[in-house]
């Protein structure tokens, strides 16, 4: 393993275990035993080291839904990936922080812009008849931007206990505001149905895969 996977390696369980905020450099360089200043050589910021954690845990939640699930569906895929992260947070309270901590960056909009999952959102976009072709890309961009700056103020509430709601609840309006932005005209029972879907289809992933309750587990990899 390098110096910079080292580092790397160090800063996430430090940012798992102590918390992303209370985790300095310095900290960081005495777990990876390095130098200090070869922190800030390999990451200019804290914020890198973050923001590559999210992206391996996107796509690996992701890769576990859509190898579960085997179906072509993609609002199915989207609210079941989703369903798993909201469970993750209300399983494991350190993934729960994180989380918390990541929302107050802003880096969750960023790390699914940066990976597979906004291809889903593109997808999900183009095959919608009731948005005219040349509107597209515009309407996914301001979809996606509303979904996560809905999900961001409403769970730094939650964690924060300014707003009293269950994960479940959260999940739920989550999902429906993600549909309404993206121009996907539902009922609620349809709703209903794809949200009682995604959590069978949840438990049934975790029964299967047990280690992914410990999201720590593979935050750590590189």
């Amino acid at each position: 393993m390098n110096t910079r996977d080292i580092i790397l390696l160090a800063a996430k369980r430090l940012y798992m275990e102590n918390g992303f905020s209370d985790t300095t450099n310095t900290m960081i360089a005495k777990e990876a035993g390095v130098n200090l200043g070869l922190i800030t050589y390999y990451f200019k910021t804290k914020d890198v080291i973050a923001s590559d954690m999210l992206n391996y845990n996107y796509e690996t939640l992701f890769s576990h839904v859509l190898n579960h699930l085997k179906t072509e569906d993609e609002l199915l895929q989207i609210v079941t990936f989703f369903k798993l992260h909201f469970k993750l947070t209300e399983i494991d309270p350190d993934y729960d922080r994180f989380i918390y901590e990541m929302n107050k960056l802003d880096l969750l909009e960023k790390a699914t812009r940066d990976g597979n999952l906004y291809n889903l959102y593109r997808t999900i976009v183009d095959k919608n008849p009731l948005i005219d072709s040349s509107d597209k890309e515009r309407i996914c961009d301001i979809g996606v931007a509303i979904t996560f700056g809905v999900m961001r103020e409403l769970t730094m509430k939650q964690f924060q206990k300014d707003i009293i709601m269950s994960k479940e609840e959260l999940y739920d309006r989550c999902m429906t505001q993600m549909f309404y932005a993206l121009h996907i005209e539902t009922n609620p029972l349809v709703l209903r149905t794809l949200f009682n879907a995604s959590g069978s289809s949840v438990e049934l992933l975790l029964e299967e895969h047990p280690h992914l309750k410990e999201v720590k587990n593979y935050l750590y990899k590189n």
